[in-house]
């Protein structure tokens, strides 16, 4: 009886939970020191990025807990069509060919990597996007590498003509 009303007790708990989790941008933390209003706009997002691209996505790389390429092998968590959260990916890698580059000298080619969580990014191959790119420190074995801030300004195609004129806006005003 008691294992019961624990079990049913769990149940009602995770009925009122969200069924969609989204990842913690801590721009919009009040309680962080480096809390600003303007943290995700254009302008300090330009800023803050080693490089600011349009780019196309050429190959999208799946990436097993052991840092190794894994390929994808469903079932994933709650049924999904890719990895989310608790399966046993840690990422994945999104080559992309720059197109255009607003701030910087980035390669040619750079690989992003989306971690599997709910800070993840999700990117279509073959699709066309603005990118705000920096190199961040991710847990072992995968290390620093350069990704794109899912709080912030970078999108897919197609992305607003408004976002290229504040990219240049910001790019004059240095």
């Amino acid at each position: 009886m008691t294992f019961r009303l624990a079990w049913l007790g769990i149940v009602l708990a995770m009925a009122g939970l969200p069924t969609t989790l989204h990842a913690y941008c801590v721009g919009y933390d009040k309680s962080w020191s480096g809390y600003r209003p303007d943290f995700y706009s254009v302008a300090q997002e330009f800023r803050r990025s080693d490089f600011v691209v349009e780019a196309r996505v050429l190959r999208e790389s799946w990436i097993g807990d052991d840092g190794k390429p894994k390929r994808l092998r469903p079932p994933f968590q709650n049924g999904a069509s890719r990895p989310w959260g608790f399966d046993p990916y840690m990422g994945a890698f999104y080559t992309v060919q720059v197109t255009k580059s607003f701030k910087g000298h980035p390669p040619h080619t750079i690989r992003l990597f989306s971690e599997n969580s709910t800070a993840r990014f999700w990117l279509s191959k073959g699709g066309k996007l603005v990118a705000f790119v920096s190199r961040e420190k991710f847990d072992p074995p995968i290390g620093w590498q350069w990704t794109i801030d899912t709080c912030g300004n970078s999108k897919e195609s197609p992305y607003p003509r408004r976002m290229i004129r504040r990219i240049l806006a910001a790019r004059r005003k240095g």
